[in-house]
């Protein structure tokens, strides 16, 4: 569990990190970053609110996918968006045997993943990761990039240019392989 936390806030920090700066290719003001959906008044994807992961993968498609009871959520880490930062939350997934799964969501309106930040992401990781003595995994085909932490099941996917999310089953059903059940929540989320 200590792992996961660690890796998650590396990846989550960095990101939010460079989201707080401001960039050259900011979208206009009357034209929302790529999201996904249509924009809320603020530019936030409607359909894809990173500023509240919870209702971006329900707690019934989680329990459905890792074959277990979840009672409750959790949303932490709500940071509103701004003209130039980033939108972000985390969402935790809960049953009677404690946390099962959680879904970190950033959305940018500077269209801000780059490959530059993807990279940084990735590095940022892969140490963190190499602490521990695992490999970061490349997963090919969801978003932009996608990178697997095996050992602690976690998942960061850059959907887009402006969507971000790490997914982390901490649970998952006996004989399932966690990357597998990863991918599967990320597809849920939208990657």
């Amino acid at each position: 569990m200590a792992q996961y936390r660690i890796l998650t806030l590396a990846a989550l920090g960095g990101a939010l990190a460079l989201a707080a700066c401001g960039s050259a290719n900011e979208a206009p003001a009357d034209k929302p970053a790529a999201s996904g959906g249509q924009a809320t008044s603020g530019g936030v994807p409607a359909n894809w609110k990173a500023t509240d992961a919870c209702s971006i993968l329900d707690k019934a498609t989680v329990a459905e996918i890792l074959k277990r009871d979840v009672s409750e959520t959790g949303l932490s880490l709500v940071h509103e968006p701004g003209t130039a930062e980033a939108g972000t939350s985390e969402c935790t997934y809960s049953g009677p045997d404690g946390n099962v799964a959680s879904l970190s969501a950033r959305w940018s309106p500077i269209n801000d993943n780059t490959a530059e930040t993807i990279a940084a992401a990735r590095s940022t990781s892969e140490a963190t990761l190499k602490a521990f003595g695992k490999t970061l995994e490349d997963v090919p085909g969801l978003g932009k990039a996608a990178f697997f932490a095996p050992g602690i099941d976690q998942l960061t996917v850059f959907i887009d240019d402006a969507r971000m999310i790490v997914v982390t089953a901490q649970k998952v059903p006996d004989g399932a392989a966690g990357k597998d059940v990863a991918i599967a929540l990320a597809k849920k989320a939208g990657a």
